[in-house]
């Protein structure tokens, strides 16, 4: 597998950096109420561009925000060109539609610490750098995003910010699909082109409701086995859209063998655990060049989960994927 530079690693390493201690910034105007001035932010965010109470004009405090705010605007102007220097170097972006989705979902929060974390095959798009080699495209194709969360309090920055709301602000088409149980809220969102946005949660005890009710977001979240060992100490990452959108994702050894063991689920869906297998074993390739000690390590772990829904689905995947772990 080939590897990428160090000095594109050590790029890839500040846009993170700074893409997840970034300020939303744009530009200013002033709107004149009677006497009195106002300022307001306006930026682009998704497929638009929204507007942002800032204060009174003659107030210092929001004066010197509408500076910082302006500030960050030239800053996301010098992300850009990180973004695109990684870009072009080879390493992956995600569509557009693809990117203005995370865009939405990290603006109202749902990306931060103790919030949610992206999985799937989005979060494997993000992997490469993490990993230090350029993981094969024939992997990176996807019609979704999964959003997963182990807080049934997820909730946005913004009071009264639904999930189709937020959703909206990248697809106006953006509509939930609804639940077998019409009393369920929806855990699953599509867009008229069938793309899909999915909302999980990991299972706790056998008899909690599924979907989970996540009542801030006014929105439901599918319940799945394993999926809390999955997104546990999740890491920093950033998808290669705009000026960089701050994202956390699985772990990459954690997300391999994740994907051996829901392989061996997908009964009649073989082109789902065929690109189950694939991304496994590239990053099983990459960290065992790469990382040894972490892959070995994090395959212990998951082996002292169990025999029968653990080590023994793993111990399959490896044999038709021709990769060894002790």
């Amino acid at each position: 597998m080939k590897k990428i530079p160090l000095v594109l690693q050590t790029v890839y390493a500040d846009l993170v950096q700074k893409a997840h201690t970034a300020e939303p910034g744009g530009s200013t105007y002033v709107r004149k109420q009677g006497a009195v001035e106002y300022l307001y932010g306006k930026r682009t965010l998704g497929s638009g561009q929204i507007s942002e109470f800032l204060g009174r004009a003659d107030d210092r405090d929001v004066r010197a925000r509408a500076d910082r705010y302006v500030a960050a605007q030239e800053a996301a102007r010098e992300r850009r060109k990180l973004v695109s220097l990684l870009k072009s170097a080879g390493l992956t972006a995600p569509l557009s539609l693809v990117g203005m989705v995370l865009e939405v979902l990290a603006d109202a929060g749902l990306l931060e610490e103790e919030q949610g974390v992206l999985v799937g095959t989005t979060a494997y798009q993000s992997m490469d750098a993490l990993v230090g080699v350029f993981l094969p495209s024939t992997a990176m194709m996807t019609g979704d995003v999964d959003l997963a969360t182990a807080q049934i309090a997820l909730r946005a920055k913004t009071e009264g910010d639904t999930m189709q709301k937020i959703l909206k602000r990248a697809d106006k088409s953006f509509r939930p699909v609804p639940a077998l149980d019409a009393k369920a809220w929806p855990w699953r969102f599509r867009n008229d082109s069938g793309f899909l946005v999915d909302l999980l949660i990991p299972v706790k005890k056998r008899n909690d409701d599924n979907p989970a009710r996540l009542e801030k977001l006014e929105a439901g979240a599918m319940r799945l086995q394993q999926l809390e060992w999955l997104i546990e100490n999740p890491v920093q990452a950033v998808a290669l859209h705009g000026a960089g959108v701050p994202i956390r994702v699985p772990d990459p050894a954690r997300y391999a063998l994740h994907k051996m063991i829901i392989s061996g689920k997908r009964g009649m869906e073989r082109a789902k655990a065929n690109k189950d297998l694939e991304q496994a074993k590239a990053l099983c390739e990459a960290l065992s060049q790469e990382n040894p000690g972490h892959l070995q390590a994090t395959f212990d772990d998951a082996r002292l989960k169990g025999k029968k829904g653990w080590a023994d689905p793993i111990a399959i995947a490896c044999k038709k994927i021709g990769f060894e772990l002790e």
